[in-house]
């Protein structure tokens, strides 16, 4: 017998793509539009304008404005948001699955016929221009855009997801139409729904829903096709701060490579959680900081393996060394089996109890489409992980590690001294 498929796949008569999983014990239902177009896509000129159309698109279409949607949703006990990626826009819903006719008719409702109106198209500029002062204001997060502004430099990826006080005070409707017309069609836009709901039922109320909404595809930014060059580097900004902030990156694998679940666990193991080395050394044993980890970016056809630690500009010199100590003994020896059980138990248990969120499964449903080859039920993933062995992390950490190639930015009562000496090695 061949394994059961837990999930359904169709394409819509307008061309959209459309997946569902039926989840029969559970009461919440989950739907996500997904469009492949996020800040990767835009020109210079265009920056931050995938994410205020992404505003706009709750302000009002032609039989609802933009309190008729707050009010529809709150009535039923949605949650109805929002993000802007790299590489995609995600609009998604989550609420009691005897709704479903209401959250195909509302995100349908909005794809189709949103009006863009110049009234709160200024309104919102003006949100626009506060989300950015707030992340100014946040230095662990404007440290990391201004990493990949170093990391990626004129490339699109290197691009601020806001855009810029510049771009933002200057976008007209116009340009707002434009960038919908260019990636807002329907081939362009895979829609994902998971809870108690029958896949012929999803489909057949958005082919009658979505039936007339099509569009074209239109000639893109020939910036958004060239894959990105890493570039290495050492940024500081001096500022007075109670804290130092460090960023650190390296090279990685894009997010279908077959690495991929190596590099996870090697990521779980250097700084994800609380039994990682990073939070061990320098936090548990030293208390040399709150806030220390390490991170993946992964896009299309490049990534970005990280470590950030927020701390006391006379704790910079020892985090540092902690860091770049940690560095080479991954580089130097393959990790034990108890901790590479541990890192694997820490997904696999991520993977397991996300299944009991609709929410995480429609993202996942969403993301295996757009980025991997196929889709993979949990206990598949599990098997995945539990292939992976010490030596593979090992030649990984290896290959990541040993080039030396670093991109370093960081904020605070810190000098680049500092972390040549301490983090580089010295030659």
């Amino acid at each position: 017998m061949g394994k059961k498929q837990f999930y359904h796949r169709s394409v819509l008569n307008n061309g959209s793509i459309v997946l569902t999983e039926r989840a029969r014990n559970f009461r919440s239902l989950s739907i996500g539009v997904w469009v492949r177009g996020g800040s990767r896509h835009e020109t210079a000129k265009q920056a931050g304008l995938a994410h205020f159309l992404e505003h706009m698109m709750f302000k009002g279409t032609e039989k609802r404005n933009s309190l008729d949607i707050a009010r529809e949703v709150d009535l039923v006990g949605g949650d109805f948001n929002a993000f802007t990626a790299r590489e995609y826009t995600c609009f998604h819903l989550t609420l009691p699955s005897n709704e479903l006719e209401f959250a195909l008719d509302l995100m349908s409702d909005i794809i189709k016929n949103s009006r863009f109106d110049e009234v709160e198209l200024e309104r919102e500029r003006l949100v626009i221009l506060q989300e950015m002062a707030m992340v100014e204001e946040n230095p662990e997060e404007w440290i990391h855009d201004i990493l990949f502004a170093k990391v990626y430099g004129n490339h699109p990826l290197g691009r601020d997801i806001l855009g810029t006080q510049k771009r933002i005070k200057s976008f007209k409707r116009k340009d707002i139409l434009e960038y919908f017309q260019s990636h807002y069609y329907s081939r362009n836009i895979t829609i994902t729904v998971a809870g108690n709901v029958k896949h012929e039922a999803v489909v057949s109320k958005l082919n009658r829903l979505l039936g007339d909404f099509k569009g074209k595809k239109r000639p893109q930014s020939k910036a958004s096709s060239l894959v990105p060059k890493f570039r290495p580097g050492l940024t500081v900004i001096r500022r007075e701060t109670d804290q130092c902030h460090i960023a650190i990156a390296c090279e990685s694998y894009p997010i279908n490579h077959k690495n991929r679940i190596a590099v996870f666990l090697l990521n779980a193991y250097c700084g994800g959680g609380m039994s990682s080395q990073l939070f061990q050394t320098i936090r548990e044993q030293h208390g040399y900081a709150y806030t220390v980890y390490s991170s993946l970016a992964t896009f299309t056809d490049c990534g970005l393996f990280g470590m950030y630690v927020a701390t006391s500009p006379k704790y910079v010199d020892a985090c540092l060394k902690l860091m770049r100590e940690e560095i080479e003994k991954l580089k130097t020896q393959p990790i034990s089996k108890s901790d590479l059980m541990i890192a694997k138990n820490s997904i696999k248990s991520a993977v397991r109890m996300g299944n009991d969120s609709m929410e995480n499964r429609m993202f996942t449903l969403a993301k295996s489409e757009l980025f991997y080859d196929s889709q993979l039920s949990d206990e598949e993933i599990c098997r995945e992980i539990d292939r992976v062995s010490p030596e593979h992390i090992w030649n990984v950490a290896r290959e990541l590690f040993s080039k030396e190639s670093w991109q370093i930015v960081a904020l605070g009562e810190i000098s680049p001294s500092q972390i040549r000496k301490n983090f580089y090695i010295q030659k």
